[in-house]
């Protein structure tokens, strides 16, 4: 689910801890090949803790008069635990804090899931409803959903994946990944555009967050190990 308000810079963290930085070094020299496809398939840069977590990163490019927003985030969690919390969608207030209001409706076989949303950035703020169509794979742990009524988005189209993070044929925990195809409905003219940039990859980042935190309250809570 879309997280709309902007918090912190746009595109990830910069803290460093020796500890990160020889995790880092050990699993190089460890060679990459000896690696699971999941952690193969994480950036050769990524700083990975000893206890699975990992910053979020996100990358926000325009192409093709649209958004393309990705972002992915590893954090100490069961899979199931961390897909549960995300499918959880009338919690949604309780764990994204810019979401006042979340609404499920079940039509012709279909999940229509309505958000009431609001952000802020800087000096402007703004609220919101989207409506989307939402499809879930909880086999594999996907969600993909599609706007069903343009709004103040033209276009919000979205994949959710959940996948254990393996290091060394060591399961971590989980691997958060997170792609989404946004347009809204009226751009601001001039440099102002240049903040809906802005604007799309903090929501993606915060929201990764407030997923690892909620999920690393719920684990801890049920006292479940990472599978």
């Amino acid at each position: 689910m879309v997280r709309t308000r902007p918090s912190g810079d746009a595109f990830g963290s910069n803290r460093r801890s020796p500890t990160l930085q020889r995790r880092r070094r050990d699993m190089e020299e460890n060679n990459k090949a000896q690696a699971a496809p999941a952690a193969a398939a994480s950036s050769p840069s990524a700083r990975v803790g000893d206890d699975g977590g990992r910053p979020a990163e996100v990358s926000v490019e325009k192409k093709n008069g649209y958004f393309e927003i990705k972002g992915n985030m590893s954090m100490a969690v069961d899979p199931d635990i961390t897909y549960g919390i995300l499918t959880d969608y009338e919690n949604n207030p309780q764990i994204f804090k810019t979401v006042s209001k979340v609404e499920v409706e079940h039509r012709d076989n279909a999940k229509l899931v309505t958000q009431h949303a609001h952000w802020n950035l800087m000096f402007w703020s703004g609220a919101f409803d989207m409506k989307m169509k939402v499809e879930e794979d909880r086999s594999r742990r996907n969600v993909s959903y599609t706007l069903n009524e343009p709004g103040f988005l033209k276009m919000f189209n979205g994949y959710w994946n959940i996948e254990p993070y393996v290091v060394e044929g060591k399961q971590l925990g989980s691997r958060v990944v997170v792609t989404q195809e946004v347009l809204p409905s009226l751009l601001p003219p001039g440099p102002l555009g240049g903040y809906v940039s802005r604007i799309m990859g903090n929501q993606v980042k915060a929201v990764l967050e407030d997923l690892s935190v909620e999920a690393e309250r719920v684990q801890q809570s049920r006292g479940v190990p990472v599978q």
